[in-house]
């Protein structure tokens, strides 16, 4: 005969649920060699990849540092050959002004003055009035150039550049849709000599400069313009780039390496910028920031596969090592579950060599596999003498609770007709206290038998249809009579939409509300005792909900009381010698039928000032 307690289910079940995990949680659970092997792999790659990370930053720092010395050069370069050019150019371009300015220059001298200044890209040179009228031009044959502003030739007649030989030098402007800077030489007489500089010779050595993809240079006149640019959008509208803060340096004379946002190139640019001090030009050395992260990621590409296949190697021994860790896990795995299931004949290795750990393992499970074996008989004996005890008290219970009905049934038939036909005053007194008696004694036995047959799981559900109205106002009416009797107040009250037809098991539900109601007169001195009863249902529903609310104005209870109020054979006042007589088991039988109908049973109550029950059962509308 086998004996498994529902304590021993659950034990057996969830070691079952560990053993062969399903759905979900199976899904979460991965063998011990496998969560070795992810270890050590995921290890191995995050300290690559912190390493990488860590040789990324310092790669590109360096990058970085290199660029910006490098960047600074070529710009100090840049600046120094265009400062040498403008000194040169503004030179030759005083020493032709004065020598073509002169009364009775040959022809001869006149080319060869304009010949010369073609080769530093003057392409032309014209002598002004104070009023800005031309006096003389000397130009290549068939050139022709128009003034140019206004504006530009007031601004050279002030003051002198010293540092270009007395020649000012204007910003980048259009003269006849070509682009020049204007050079500017006051003469006696308050006269003006303009040269029209070309754009050539600083276009050739901005173009000169570049590396990388994107890597270029980039020269602005003195109010920020673009002048040489490798973009010929930018060149040709002569964008105004002040608002950028490297060129708002430079403007401001300036030296050094800055990081900025290039609007033309859309992207992060690092460039090395300076001036030129004749003429107060920006030049710049700039270069995306992505091409020295592309340089630096192409260095480590390499790295990237070597620490991938040291990682798989690596993990791949912690595999192999995990397994003979795992081995003896398993084979004690399988020996435990089938003890779980009642096998106690497993068999042990005599001894296991795979570690200290699993070795002291397997000499814990042989002995307490010896342990149960021991026990288990013992166990299996006591619980079968349990069982066969438990059954003869819950027949004797039974039994005697069936036998004493019917003499006790007798005896208050007996006292009701002594009752009825006694005409003595003391006589009729004892029957009454005898017939009183009689029916607590009934009321015990009742609770025995129904505490009784609940154990025993032997009571049915019998569902009828009724009245709610109708059957409670009977009820209600029974009751009224009895609260009455001990001097208290009955109260029953109806919510409308409850006269329905409904479905249940009438007498379980009575006997429920009787004990409750029969509590309430009880535990009251004074007072009343309230009934309430409250269909609730919606309109074309089958089911409904069934609630009846108890309430009296006793001695109520505190919370701690409360709590254990459904246990059997518990009694709020466990004194000595208790004012109210019982054996304490009303509730817990009433609490049980009520969850046998689908229900439950809830107490509200507060100590010395009432208490309130309130069953709430489903039912089905007819």
């Amino acid at each position: 005969m086998t004996i498994s307690t529902s304590r021993d289910q659950g034990t057996f079940k969830q070691i079952s649920d560990i053993g062969g995990v399903g759905g979900f949680r199976r899904f979460l659970l991965l063998r011990l060699q496998t969560k070795i092997f992810l270890v050590v792999l995921v290890a191995i790659l995050s300290f690559g990849a912190g390493l990488q990370y860590w040789n990324q930053r310092t790669l590109f720092a360096n990058e970085v540092r290199l660029a910006s010395d490098k960047h600074l050069v070529i710009a100090s370069n840049l600046a120094l050959s265009l400062s040498r050019y403008m000194r040169d150019a503004s030179l030759l371009f005083k020493h032709a002004v004065q020598e073509l300015n002169q009364t009775g220059a040959d022809q001869a001298v006149i080319e060869s003055h304009v010949a010369l200044l073609s080769t530093i890209n003057i392409q032309g040179l014209k002598i002004l009035s104070p009023q800005n009228e031309v006096l003389a031009t000397f130009a290549p044959p068939g050139a022709a150039f128009d003034l140019p502003d206004e504006t530009i030739l007031e601004n050279l007649r002030i003051g002198t550049n010293a540092k270009l030989h007395d020649v000012q030098i204007s910003g980048v402007t259009r003269v006849n849709d070509e682009r020049y800077f204007i050079m500017g030489l006051n003469l006696p007489g308050e006269q003006l000599a303009i040269g029209y500089l070309s754009l050539d010779y600083i276009k050739a050595v901005q173009q000169k400069i570049s590396f990388g993809e994107l890597g270029h240079s980039a020269i602005f006149d003195a109010t920020g313009r673009a002048v040489a640019h490798p973009s010929a959008r930018v060149e040709e509208n002569m964008m105004d780039a002040s608002g950028i803060s490297t060129v708002s340096k430079m403007l401001n004379r300036q030296t050094g390496v800055d990081i900025f946002f290039s609007p033309p190139m859309q992207a992060d640019m690092i460039a090395g910028f300076t001036f030129i001090p004749e003429t107060g030009w920006p030049v710049m050395v700039p270069q995306p920031l992505q091409e020295l992260t592309d340089s630096v990621n192409s260095s480590l590409r390499q790295t990237y596969g070597f620490a991938i296949m040291v990682a798989l190697v690596l993990a791949i021994f912690g595999l192999f090592a995990a397994q003979t860790l795992v081995r003896p896990i398993r084979r004690f795995t399988d020996s435990s579950l089938a003890i779980a299931k009642g096998d106690y004949d497993v068999e042990l290795p005599e001894s296991e060599h795979s570690s200290l750990e699993m070795w002291n393992l397997n000499e814990a499970l042989k002995t307490m596999v010896d342990h149960v074996r021991f026990s288990d008989s013992a166990l299996r004996t006591a619980l079968e003498l349990e069982e066969t005890e438990n059954q003869r008290k819950s027949d004797f219970m039974i039994m005697a609770s069936h036998e004493l009905r019917n003499p006790l049934s007798g005896v208050i038939g007996m006292l009701s007709v002594c009752k009825e036909k006694a005409s003595e005053e003391d006589v009729l007194k004892y029957l009454e206290i005898a017939l009183r008696s009689a029916a607590q004694l009934e009321r015990i036995v009742n609770e025995l038998v129904l505490y009784a047959e609940d154990g025993v799981d032997i009571v049915s559900v019998q569902e009828e249809l009724f009245n709610c109205v109708e059957e409670f106002g009977k009820i209600a009416g029974i009751y009224a009579k009895q609260a009455q009797d001990a001097g208290l107040e009955f109260q029953y009250s109806v919510q409308a939409g409850s006269d329905q037809n409904i479905c249940t098991d009438q007498h379980r539900l009575f006997q429920i509300v009787g004990n409750l109601i029969e509590n309430a007169v009880k535990y009251t001195k004074n007072g009343n005792v309230w009934l309430g009863v409250t269909l609730n249902a919606e309109p074309g529903d089958e089911k409904g909900w069934l609630d009846i609310t108890v309430t009296d104005t006793g001695i109520g209870m505190d919370e701690a009381d409360m709590d254990r109020i459904f246990e059997p054979f518990f009694q709020a006042d466990r004194s000595f010698s208790r004012s109210y007589n019982g054996l304490g088991i009303g509730l817990s039988i009433s609490q049980a039928m009520a969850k046998r109908l689908g229900g439950e049973i809830t107490c509200q109550s507060e100590k010395g000032k009432g208490s309130e029950f309130r069953l709430r059962l489903p039912v089905v509308l007819d």
